[in-house]
């Protein structure tokens, strides 16, 4: 069995001295702060090696000063390995602590005097030493430490190897699952998953995620955002964005059209004063010569125009009648269909049989009032006299609401006629121009879409198409000669190598071949000659060596001594023999039987036939190594003839290609010089036709925004000039009509007025008459109905009388106009007939003189037009000079002096006039631009992936902005940035599914772990309250973990495509795509809600456990917390440890598995005395030593050592506290405890 059995502290932190034994359960008691973790932690050193995990507190000193403060400050640890003991020395080495291992057990003696002092210094205890124990050299280094001690032999001295405790190259595991268990004393599984993460590996792998936030993923969404909006549509099919960019292009074209027209306008300008300055003078001569003889053709003019105008005027005078009497004809037409003629023509032809009516019943009446005529004609008379006067004021008032009538009906249709002409001559007058500007507007667009598509050709268009391409050809011919020349070339050498080292390979056949039989001969000869030159040597000395001797001295010495004497002792000379007179026949006092022994002794003429011998031999080697040498120069020879040959011919081949080569490289340089001037060609021509285009283009985009504007305008002029009319119209006929309707409502008045106090009286008259003739016996009843009558036929008689002049009216109209206007049409049309003969023949004649008075006129016109064009010309310039239009344009004016032929045809005034229009519009349309460009650039921000300004300081950097959003469009970079785009996000994905897949590679491993400690429990429990103990593992709940599995998994499914498929994409793989975005986004969302900045292995999983305490099932729970007491916490807590520990210790060798392992762990000083001894137990059966604290001890036997740490204070110093460990109680048991 191979265990830690004992650990001694020297001059240890604030131990003096103690030894403390480790080969069983160790428990150790004490109050706070007396050094039990100081002790536990040596312990854990033994283990780890490792000083940063010790759980040392960085305020406190570091391990090294506070473990070892003095020179001769030393902790020992005694290993057993299979009975027998060996030491590993701890001690402190140029301030670092290092080690050595000596053979043998702990003794005081070995590294403390007689004076119960220390040895300060390694050389005492070497000397202590003595030579009886061996001990290594010095281990400084920690790793090389833990390889000895868990026997990871590669590499190490073999020396070393007899120090392990067990032999495994996969031995991490144990020392970190020991420190992991001693650190943490958290029951929560997060600390348990830690245990076994850290237990399987000692650097965690970590997912960066402030990595992600910061870099990879910074921007990320505002960037996808900033492409996906140039695919965004609107509900009309309209991606807002391009729309926005194109109009931006419109009106940065517009502004460029607009600069370069003012700029040749300005140039076209100043030619053309320097044109008035010389014209001027010579028009004023050239107008006054003019005139003269255009005064002279418009007398002749006017005495033949006279002379036309009294024949016309008779004509004239008769047409003029005509119409005047056919318009007069028709308005009273009018007039009197207006007034119902024909109804008024047959109520006034009813005139006879009313009065007539009338007449007998006003004889009737005069018969029943017969006997009272004087009342009768005194009442007639009172009514006729009021009835005369009441119609003679409606007749008067009636005539002049006539004529009002009448005047506002002419006037009302004379106005509305007037007019609707205007109104008409509006519209049509408009409409040409109206029509033209929409035709204009649709030449443009299609002018427009022809140069862009002009422009979109261009792009793929290859101009010297035919010559490039037979360049192309050629080159590629040239191309593949050149290489297959190359590649002859290459092989032939290739050939070559090869045919050398099969030639280099066949001599060194050869030579190997021959260097045996040569080297077999030479050991010959010189083996011969060795044996000539030993033997010679031999005869040399035979004289004085013991041979000699014998020769001179003993017979027959061949036979005695012969037979057993070595031939080199035989023939050394340096032994002075002497002879005795003793038995001759034994070999130092034996006796022995010589004869069964052959004669090994040779004479010397024998040695000289061997020399003889020999020589014979070695001249035959001699001959031998000539005939292979010979042999050898033949078959290289020949071998070097068949590959002279072969090489000759390839070399022959290689020379041929070169020629070749060289004339094929030369023709492809010429080649590819003429194909990239072709090539240059072509792009200078595109370029050319591009500008041209371009100018076009922007030609176009001002002349459709000029087109659409006076379109707008036109039809705005033409709505105003309609309205204005309608307006005057309607409100001077609202004018007439309510003057009109006054005047009548006056006069109306009056008669209603009138009427109702002629009836009135008429009534009262009336009233009186019926009343005084019914006081004289008259019939009332009957004189009442006669009156109702007559009154009505009065009635209608009173409207005949009105009208009656009317119908006598139309009647003398019919006969004096209606009923000639036919013969009037007639006449018309005849001297009309006339009027048009006289006229063209005097056209003829008046053609003749005006066309040459107008040809003089004209031109007497014109050169006074052109005068007062250059006066006006002058005039304007001045005042231009004077306009901010003209100050910009002072650079143009520097320029002006350039070869170009200007323009000088157009006035000045209108040259100015347009200067100043473009100079305007300019400033309007850059405004619109700057609009554009701020209502573009609102769609992103500062940070946008395109890095679009977004701030603007003057008009240049508009202006920029315009330019390189127009290349922008133009060239497509929008596709190089969605390419940018989906590469990182494929990198991206890439990189988190990469990770991702490390984070979680060790799941395996984790659940094989897991899986090792349940069926460990399983198979041995000796806790009686824990009937039943399992872990498992869970998927994530970090939402972060959620994701990246996502990703990874969306990654592994398209791993192919990632970096290639397309974002922006509205194929069917967009669903895909928005997944994959959305995923990123939900991603970015959480890493700006976590807290931490990496993430973990143990985060990727969540940890369960199951324990069933008596009778009590915890379920699942993630907590320990959650089991039950906070006894059961902590003994389940142990047994996962004890556990994990055990798993470690069983898997790390294969060859050993009889050693044991401390585990420390305060917290179960907690438990029940019960539950101590069963958790000791189930320790103990592992071949696991528990060794725990506690302020007191319960029950002493269930440990073989129990320790009591105290402090002290110091002899030597008095402020200086130390511990005192005293080991209390020993328990010599059977059981393994």
């Amino acid at each position: 069995m191979r265990y830690l059995n004992k650990i001694i502290f020297i001059n240890s932190a604030s131990v003096a001295y103690a030894e403390i034994e480790l080969d069983g359960n160790v428990h150790l008691i004490g109050t706070q702060g007396v050094g039990k973790s100081t002790l536990l932690r040596a312990i854990l050193f033994f283990y780890n090696a490792n000083k940063v995990k010790l759980g040392i507190p960085r305020e406190k000193k570091n391990y090294d000063d506070y473990y070892f403060p003095y020179q001769n400050s030393y902790v020992i640890y005694e290993v057993m390995k299979d009975g027998v003991p060996f030491c590993v020395l701890s001690y402190k080495v140029n301030g670092k602590v290092a080690f050595r291992f000596f053979d043998s057990g702990y003794e005081q003696q070995l590294f403390i005097d007689h004076q119960n002092r220390a040895f300060e210094n390694w050389e005492q205890i070497r000397q202590a030493f003595g030579k009886s124990i061996y001990y290594t050299s010095i281990i400084s280094s920690y790793d090389e430490f833990r390889r000895i001690i868990y026997g990871d032999n590669k590499s190490l001295k073999p020396e070393y190897r007899k120090y392990a405790i067990i032999e495994s190259r996969q031995y991490e595991n144990i020392p970190r699952t020991i420190q992991n268990v001693f650190l943490n004393s958290n029951l929560e599984a997060k600390f348990i998953k830690d245990t076994i993460i850290n237990s399987l590996n000692e650097e965690e792998f970590t997912i960066d995620l402030e990595n992600y936030s910061k870099n990879h993923l910074r921007e990320f969404e505002s960037q996808i955002n900033d492409i996906a909006i140039w695919s965004k549509a609107n509900r009309k099919g309209e991606v807002p964005i391009r729309k926005q960019a194109d109009s931006i292009i419109d009106h940065y074209r517009i502004h460029n059209y607009l600069n370069r027209e003012k700029s040749e306008l300005f140039r076209n300008l100043l030619s053309r004063m320097d044109y008035v300055e010389i014209q001027k003078p010579l028009l004023q001569v050239e107008i006054l010569e003019e005139s003269q003889t255009k005064d002279r053709f418009y007398e002749e003019f006017e005495k033949l125009k006279e002379l036309h105008q009294k024949r016309e005027q008779k004509i004239i005078s008769e047409i003029d009648y005509f119409k005047k009497q056919i318009a007069e004809a028709q308005r009273k037409q009018q007039e009197y269909q207006r007034i119902e003629i024909d109804i008024l023509i047959s109520k006034v032809a009813e005139k006879e049989s009313l009065q007539q009516e009338r007449g007998a019943l006003a004889e009737e009446k005069n018969l029943l009032t017969s006997r009272f005529a004087d009342i009768r004609t005194k009442y007639e008379n009172l009514i006729r006299q009021i009835e005369n006067e009441k119609q003679a004021y409606l007749n008067t008032k009636t005539s002049e609401i006539n004529q009002l009538e009448q005047e506002f009906g002419n006037s009302k249709m004379e106005l509305f006629t007037s007019y609707q002409k205007i109104v008409n001559d509006i519209k049509i007058n408009s409409e040409a121009e109206k029509t033209n500007a929409v035709e204009e507007i649709e030449r443009l667009k299609n002018e427009k879409h022809r140069l862009d598509n002009q422009k979109s050709e261009l792009k793929y268009q290859i101009f010297f198409e035919s010559e490039i391409g037979a360049g192309k050809q050629n080159q590629e011919q040239l191309i593949a000669k050149i290489s297959a020349g190359n590649s002859a070339i290459a092989d032939s050498k290739y050939q070559i190598k090869n045919a050398r080292k099969e030639w280099e390979l066949e001599t060194e056949r050869i030579d190997a071949r021959f260097e045996i039989e040569t080297a077999k001969a030479k050991d010959q000869s010189a083996e011969a000659e060795n044996v000539i030159k030993e033997i010679e040597s031999k005869l040399f000395q035979s004289e004085d060596s013991f041979y000699g001797w014998l020769n001179k001295n003993v017979s027959n010495w061949e036979n005695t001594i012969g037979k057993v004497i070595d031939e080199n002792v035989l023939f050394h000379s340096d032994l002075e023999p002497e002879q005795f007179e003793k038995e001759t026949e034994s070999l130092f006092g034996v006796r022995v039987n010589l004869e069964v022994l052959e004669n090994k002794i040779k004479s010397v003429q024998e040695y000289r036939q061997d020399i003889e011998r020999l020589k014979k031999q070695l001249e035959q080697i001699q001959k031998n190594s000539i005939r292979i040498e010979a042999e050898k120069e033949t078959e290289q020879n020949k071998l070097k003839s068949g590959f002279n040959k072969k090489i000759k011919n390839l070399n022959d081949l290689i020379a041929k290609e070169d020629y070749q080569l060289n004339q094929n490289e030369e023709k492809q340089k010429i080649n590819s010089v003429q194909l990239r001037e072709w090539v240059e060609k072509s792009e200078a021509e595109k370029k050319i036709r591009a500008t041209e285009i371009e100018k076009k283009l922007e030609n176009c985009s001002y002349e459709l925004s000029k087109a659409t504007d006076q379109l707008t305008a036109v039809k705005k002029n033409i709505s105003r000039r309609i309205s204005l009319k309608e307006t005057e119209r309607d409100k001077k006929t609202a004018d007439l009509e309510a003057s009109k309707n006054e005047k009548v409502s006056t006069f109306q008045s009056s008669i209603n007025n009138h009427k109702e106090q002629s009836d009135l009286r008429i009534e009262v008259l009336r009233k009186n008459q019926m009343d005084e003739l019914e006081d004289k016996g008259a019939d009332r009843k009957r004189l009442e109905e006669i009156d109702g009558k007559l009154s009505t036929i009065i009635s209608s008689l009173e409207f005949i009388a009105q009208n009656e002049k009317t119908v006598i009216e139309y009647q003398k109209d019919k006969r004096e106009l209606f009923d000639l206007l036919p013969q009037w049409k007639t006449d018309k049309i005849t001297i009309e007939k006339q009027q048009l003969h006289s006229a063209d023949t005097h056209k003829i004649e008046l053609s003749k003189s005006h066309k040459k008075l107008s040809h003089q006129t004209e031109k007497v016109k014109s050169l006074e037009d052109k005068f007062s064009i250059l006066e006006i010309d002058i005039l304007e310039f001045e005042k231009f000079k004077k306009s901010e239009a003209f100050a910009g344009m002072e650079a143009v004016l520097e320029d002006s002096s350039d070869k170009e032929e200007q323009d000088i045809s157009k006035k000045a005034s209108l040259l100015i006039s347009e200067i100043n229009d473009k100079y305007y519009k300019g400033i309007g349309k850059f405004q619109e631009l700057q609009r554009s460009i701020n209502g573009f650039v609102s769609n992103f921000n500062e940070a946008n992936v395109f890095q679009f300004k977004v701030q603007f300081g003057n008009d240049e950097d508009y202006l920029n902005f315009a330019l390189n959003l127009k290349e922008f469009i133009e060239e497509d970079k929008i596709q190089e940035y969605q390419k940018r785009v989906n590469e990182r996000f494929g990198t991206i994905i890439n990189q988190i599914g990469r990770e991702t897949t490390e984070l979680t590679s060790k799941e395996a491993e984790i659940e094989k772990t897991i899986k090792k400690i349940n069926d460990d429990f399983l198979h041995k429990n000796f806790v009686e309250a824990i009937k039943e103990m399992e872990m498992r593992t869970q998927k994530s709940s970090n939402p972060i973990v959620s994701l990246l599995l996502e990703i990874k998994n969306f990654n592994e499914e398209h791993s192919l495509q990632l970096g290639q498929i397309n974002l922006f994409s509205t194929s069917e793989s967009s669903s895909k795509n928005h997944r994959a975005v959305e995923l990123v986004k939900q991603l970015i969302k959480e890493l700006e809600r976590a807290k931490t900045s990496t993430l973990t292995l143990s985060e990727s999983f969540d940890l369960q456990f199951r324990i069933v305490e008596n009778d009590n099932d915890s379920g699942w729970v993630e907590k320990l917390s959650n089991v039950g007491s906070e006894g059961t916490d902590v003994l389940v807590k142990a047994m996962i440890n004890i556990l994990l520990l055990n798993v470690f210790k069983d898997s790390a060798s294969r060859k050993i598995k009889d050693f044991k392992l401390h585990c420390m762990m305060d917290e179960i000083g907690r438990l029940h005395p019960n539950n101590v001894r069963g958790i000791l137990k189930f320790a103990n059966e592992r071949n696991i030593l528990l060794i725990n604290g506690s302020p007191t001890s319960q029950n002493a036997t269930d440990y073989k050592y129990t320790y009591k740490l105290a402090k002290e204070q110091s002899k030597s110093n008095p402020k200086r506290y130390l511990t005192k460990i005293n080991r209390l109680i020993k328990v010599n048991t059977k059981i393994s405890n």
